[in-house]
């Protein structure tokens, strides 16, 4: 026996024919080949008897009295595409046919019907069947298989998506891929570069995954529900005869939570917390190639606190440590949001201002003054500040920027301490 011919014995069978002699030889001769064979003898019969058992194949005569064989076939059609439908029928007329083949009638035995065309044409229905549903459980195996990794998967197969595991729905906050499907118009409107921009903007998001992975190697995929972006790296795998593709997000959020803890660590004054002297020289640099390229004015204020040594040694270092995480206080409470307060060394504070000339800064670097002025520090009481401002020429680096400043900081000493001096 065939594979499809035993597959025939585990099918259901509905055949409808309304000539009893046909009838009975044609069961006569389904039966040893059919597992369940139901019958029906005219098509509102069929179709009561298709609505109870739910058949695997419909083998049916057109015409019979009280609904004729195509209007049971349409009312199956309408419930069900996929079930095999073959019509038997002694007419030549055109119109049948192309009635038949309007409703997606699968197969044609003319009558008087030898048994053995018929019983051909079932079997051509079962080895449909039979490759349909192994299909269909290799994808529910593969289902399977995707619904049970931890990773967010997602198959597109000719730019659609085409199915989303478990983890991507609970993700994203949905039911079923049904209901992704509704929400969801496109997948890229999901994802996001580091900066927070869409990688749809355009609405070529797969032509730009596929087409430079190394640029997304990190996506960013946002929660529907919590609005939050959440990191992931990106894989990708490929079948392009099929143009179909496999994205893997692996969720990398401890990562970031890492590496965002050692940048801090990295690029922060423990002492202070503010920004340390490695961390300023990278936003200073980025700030002046800013300022040259749009031709904007950007300034600095180095600051000192007058008489350091004289605490330290007064009152001893940890009160002195208190004095310069108080100072750095007052400073990064009392800029602008933009301005970036740094640890340039030892007592020494620089303030970063971008968009402000050396006049505005020198009034920004007074207003500080003053504050520190009129703060009362732990143990110690009053202390004061010199400022040196300097504003960037064209040509400036760092280091001839700070210089300026540190100059102008060294004349504010000279005069007195307790004063804002700037230097061209």
């Amino acid at each position: 026996m065939t594979a499809s011919q035993d597959f025939l014995s585990s099918l259901t069978l509905l055949y409808v024919e309304d000539d009893p002699d046909i009838r009975v030889h044609m069961v006569k001769f389904l039966s040893r080949r059919i597992g369940n064979l139901v019958i029906a003898e005219n098509g509102r019969e069929g179709l009561e008897q298709f609505y109870a058992i739910n058949p695997d194949i419909v083998v049916t005569d057109i015409m019979m009295p009280e609904m004729d064989g195509l209007v049971m076939a349409k009312a199956i059609r309408d419930k069900s595409r996929d079930i095999p439908i073959v019509v038997m029928t002694a007419h030549n007329d055109d119109e049948y046919f192309i009635r038949s083949i309007d409703l997606g009638i699968d197969r044609y035995v003319l009558k008087p019907t030898n048994p053995r065309f018929l019983i051909e044409a079932v079997e051509k229905c079962a080895q449909l069947l039979f490759s349909n549903r192994q299909k269909e459980e290799a994808n529910r195996y593969v289902r399977f298989l995707l619904d049970a990794q931890p990773n967010l998967l997602m198959v597109i197969t000719a730019g659609c998506v085409e199915y989303v595991n478990h983890a991507f729905l609970d993700f994203l906050g949905f039911s079923s891929i049904d209901h992704f499907n509704e929400v969801v118009k496109n997948a890229g409107d999901l994802m996001f570069n580091a900066e927070g921009r869409s990688i749809n903007e355009e609405g070529y998001w797969l032509d730009l995954l596929m087409g430079t992975p190394e640029k997304f190697s990190i996506i960013y995929l946002k929660n529907q529900q919590s609005e939050m972006l959440v990191p992931f790296a990106l894989k990708t795998n490929s079948l392009p005869e099929q143009n179909r593709h496999l994205f893997s997000f692996i969720d990398i959020t401890h990562i970031e939570n890492e590496k965002r803890q050692l940048e801090t660590q990295a690029f922060t004054d423990a002492l202070t917390g503010v920004c340390n002297r490695a961390r300023l020289q990278g936003v200073l640099e980025a700030e002046l190639h800013r300022a040259r390229r749009h031709n904007l004015p950007i300034s600095v204020i180095l600051g000192d606190i007058d008489y350091f040594k004289k605490i330290n040694d007064t009152y001893g270092h940890q009160v002195g440590d208190d004095v310069l995480r108080k100072f750095a206080k007052v400073l990064r409470e009392n800029v602008r949001i933009e301005d970036i307060v740094a640890r340039w060394g030892g007592e020494e504070f620089m303030v970063v201002s971008p968009l402000n000339d050396v006049n505005a800064t020198c009034k920004l670097a007074e207003k500080l003054r003053r504050l520190i002025e009129n703060e009362r520090f732990p143990k110690v009481g009053r202390v004061t500040c010199s400022f040196g401002v300097s504003q960037a020429k064209r040509e400036d680096s760092i280091r001839t920027l700070t210089e300026r400043a540190d100059k102008a900081l060294y004349e504010a000493k000279t005069q007195g301490r307790n004063r804002v001096e700037k230097y061209m």
